[in-house]
């Protein structure tokens, strides 16, 4: 059974000297900003230099280049499914800062820009990891632990989310739960209020939700991590009978999922069972071949706030993170962790992937994303899925 889980100030603290030692021997540059904002640490770490020539050096399609993988189909074909996915967003928190700009009727276009909020407005299905409930409570945070990393949004924010165009939003991940059923309520009745699905808590409502497409057929998106009151991540033949209940009666299911380990020094993929801060954040490659396996059409990793790699498997396309999308001050923004890789996808009516392409994002400062001219979010993960998944890194080359 996964947990929910929050740093204590001591806890980052010492995450921070482990992460930096380790980080230092390997010659990564190391930032202490070790300020107190809400009795919480914000602590940075750079990749080491020659990660960042060895991404410059890859090669690398065209910034916004589509890389088309169907014979059958061409781009601009009505039978495809657009859908487009974001990483991480959490637009700011009463317990570490509030966005000034974000007022009450705040338009996404206004804060993002035009031409980043176009990508999302055009798709078929938006789709987004909502980090933390939108909750006005004055409670305490639900977290049985000392200061920790805890987030609640104003209830206002799902105005931006809606104004974006956002069909739905996973909230499978350990910061859903921060303040406790009442901060999960008001998030459902937000969301519901402004017509945005919802998908990944264990109740019945909140497990899977189903959209509609133009073509008059219904997609499902359902979502998993290892954190309570959530769809388990780790039971991966739960989650494989549940995606397979899903694709009788849907013709397309999108899977997301929140797992793998954090930060600049677990941007790859692990073959494997993957660890973090004492929790089990399960085999993201098993569970993602499992879900493929069962009917899932895509598959959308969040959780590592970096991002990582691609894989096609079985015709199918695998994003294993897409990071930190917008992540205002909470969570940190600097240097690869303010990547945020924009993945649309283009899937033909029988699920398989038609084509896709990665817009790279970057968030400046405290943490609002604009599209990136020099596209590195997209150099990072083609660089990645070249490394770690080469037979992949093969065929998007032989697809440029």
């Amino acid at each position: 059974m996964g947990r929910q889980y929050g740093w204590s100030l001591d806890d980052a603290f010492g995450r921070f000297m482990a992460v930096a030692s380790a980080a230092l021997a390997v010659g990564a540059v190391v930032f202490v900003t070790a300020h107190l904002v809400e009795s919480r640490y914000h602590v940075a770490v750079t990749p080491p230099p020659a990660m960042q020539q060895a991404v410059n050096a890859a090669p690398a399609p065209p910034p916004g280049s589509r890389i088309w993988l169907s014979t059958e189909y061409r781009p601009g074909d009505q039978r495809l499914t657009d859908v487009v996915a974001g990483g991480d967003v959490m637009m700011g928190s009463r317990d570490s800062g509030l966005n000034p700009a974000i007022k009450l009727g705040a338009d996404a276009a206004a804060l993002i820009g035009g031409s980043l909020a176009d990508i999302f407005r055009r798709a078929d299905i938006a789709f987004v990891n909502l980090e933390g409930p939108l909750y006005d409570g004055n409670g305490p945070s639900a977290k049985d632990c000392g200061r920790c990393f805890s987030f609640r949004s104003p209830v206002t924010y799902a105005d931006v989310l809606k104004s974006l165009h956002i069909g739905a939003v996973s909230l499978a991940n350990n910061h859903s739960g921060d303040y406790g059923e009442a901060g999960r309520q008001s998030t459902m009745a937000a969301l519901r209020a402004r017509g945005i699905a919802y998908a990944g808590l264990d109740r019945d409502g909140a497990r899977a939700a189903t959209l509609n497409l133009k073509d008059g057929r219904q997609a499902a998106v359902i979502a998993f991590a290892p954190n309570s009151g959530t769809l388990d991540l780790n039971d991966i033949p739960a989650a494989a009978a549940r995606i397979r209940a899903l694709k009788r009666t849907h013709a397309l299911v999108i899977v997301s999922f929140h797992g793998g380990g954090e930060g600049w020094d677990r941007v790859h993929v692990v073959h494997g069972d993957e660890e973090f801060a004492g929790e089990d954040r399960g085999d993201v490659v098993a569970f993602a071949h499992a879900a493929v396996d069962a009917g899932a059409d895509l598959v959308i990793g969040q959780g590592p706030h970096v991002p990582r790699a691609l894989e096609l498997y079985r015709n199918h396309l695998i994003a294993y993170s897409l990071g930190n999308f917008w992540t205002y001050e909470g969570v940190m923004t600097y240097a690869v962790s303010g990547l945020g890789p924009v993945l649309e996808a283009w899937l033909a009516p029988d699920g398989s992937i038609a084509g896709f392409t990665i817009h790279s994002t970057r968030q400046a400062g405290l943490g609002v994303p604009h599209l990136d001219s020099e596209d590195e979010a997209a150099r990072y993960v083609y660089y990645l899925t070249q490394s770690d998944f080469p037979g992949t890194g093969e065929r998007i080359g032989r697809a440029r």
